[in-house]
């Protein structure tokens, strides 16, 4: 396949709720389908990037408006040499710098990496992703992203907007599942997530062009000056933003929605709107088919979940030579996150818990960057996975210490628990096993 031949679709759902121009909207399906026009890519993987000729608006409120559209699986674009590829997860083996139509074949990484979830009976598991097709997405799961956006849009929480859900004709399944692309529309024209900022381009200045004017833009719309190479300029920025991004969990959670992934490539900042949004949906879940005794957990694992992504970056290659201690608890990102989500409990009562899981993650912290050199430079994939975080305590930890204060919360309130203290250290002993001594130490109890 290429440009010149056209993938086959149907539109499967289309939103109403926009003002966009009919030429826009072909457009966009025309390089969904490659109709003559290839896919934009502005990073590896299978989400292609679009601006639109003219800003599109929410039909109802012209004042939410958006300036390019976002097209996941539309295919793949998986170049020789991205600036992090020496410590990125494979994406196959095809190897070039031009884009190329949805593949059939399975992402493996995703299918192999263990996940901290919660069961149908309320206790810790492991889990693991659904297989996805590499370039592509199964249609169940574009549709997904398309309604779970279309439920941010209804209640306010700023977010891609949907367009347009398509499915490909039978020449492309996946594992017995039509596939398919979800078109969303962007607040922000620039593409660039947030984890540029925490360990990113944001660590290099000048070695992209684009995302130090996007940087620029960002600074001067939160109102931080300073050198932008200061790594305290930078951490006052990193806190902008996790303070809002737990504003936007926590409306996201009072959406009625849950799983979000909240790693920082998953957020993006419109220089347009001056805000934070969300972007990928397509493993958003709706919250009203849990029973009620599942609910509060898994709002309480969506911000466990983005403290963890969040200081986990913090050790990533890339990052490990920019950021002192002092520096990190001075500015700390993880308050920031939970100031942005507890809105109605002090500050000053969030610091404990702040730094308990700073307490966790710091000796981690130092372990990597005692082998800087060689994970930079020596450590293959599997090596550098091998020294990873023990991440199932992380959000043990996290949601141990979180559990007083979500009765405190509009989250807590919406979803009420009965879980107590002890009824958390009791899920912890049976989930960790011989490593409860070492929680139970972390938690100030030993």
């Amino acid at each position: 396949m290429n440009a010149r031949t056209p993938l086959n679709y149907t539109i499967t759902h289309a939103y109403d709720g926009l003002a966009i121009s009919p030429e826009e909207g072909r457009r966009l399906f025309d390089i969904a389908s490659w109709n003559g026009l290839t896919p934009t890519f502005t990073r590896r993987g299978r989400g292609a990037w679009e601006l639109l000729a003219e800003p599109a608006a929410i039909a109802r409120d012209p004042a939410v408006t958006f300036h390019a559209a976002k097209l996941k699986g539309v295919g793949l674009w998986n170049p020789r040499r991205p600036d992090d590829s020496a410590f990125s997860n494979k994406l196959h083996d095809l190897d070039g710098d031009a884009p190329v139509p949805p593949l059939t074949d399975v992402l493996e990484y995703l299918v192999t990496y263990p996940h901290f979830g919660i069961g149908e009976d309320g206790e810790y598991k492991f889990a693991y992703s659904s297989a996805s097709p590499v370039g592509g997405i199964v249609h169940e799961r574009a549709h997904r992203e398309y309604w779970a956006a279309e439920r941010l849009i209804e209640f306010g929480v700023p977010s891609v907007a949907p367009f347009a859900v398509v499915e490909y004709d039978e020449s492309l399944r996946f594992q017995g599942q039509p596939m398919g692309a979800v078109i969303t529309l962007s607040p922000g024209a620039a593409p660039y997530r947030i984890s540029e900022v925490l360990f990113g381009a944001g660590l290099a200045r000048g070695s992209d062009p684009g995302f130090d004017a996007h940087y620029d833009a960002m600074r001067e719309a939160l109102g931080i000056e300073g050198d932008p190479d200061d790594e305290r300029v930078r951490l006052r920025v990193i806190c902008a933003l996790a303070r809002e991004a737990g504003e936007l969990l926590h409306d996201f959670s009072l959406a009625e929605l849950y799983r979000y992934s909240g790693d920082w490539g998953n957020f993006v900042y419109s220089v347009e709107s001056r805000r934070l949004f969300l972007i990928d949906l397509d493993s958003v879940q709706d919250m009203r088919k849990l029973p009620e005794a599942l609910q509060p957990l898994q709002a309480w694992r969506d911000i466990a979940s983005a403290i963890y992504r969040m200081v986990a970056k913090l050790g990533y290659p890339t990052a490990l030579d920019k950021y002192t201690l002092d520096n990190l608890l001075a500015h700390d990102p993880i308050h920031a996150i939970l100031a942005g989500y507890f809105t109605e409990i002090p500050e000053d009562e969030l610091r404990p818990v702040a730094r308990r899981l700073w307490g966790y993650f710091i000796p981690h912290l130092f372990l990597l960057k005692k082998h800087a050199h060689a994970i930079r430079n020596e450590w293959s994939g599997d090596e550098r996975k091998s020294y990873k975080m023990d991440h199932d305590l992380f959000y043990i930890l996290a949601l141990t210490s979180l559990q007083p204060l979500f009765a405190r919360s509009a989250v807590g309130r919406r979803y009420p628990s009965p879980l107590t203290q002890a009824d958390m250290f009791a899920k912890a002993e049976r989930f960790l096993g011989p490593r409860y001594e070492y929680f139970v130490w972390l938690m100030g109890r030993a």
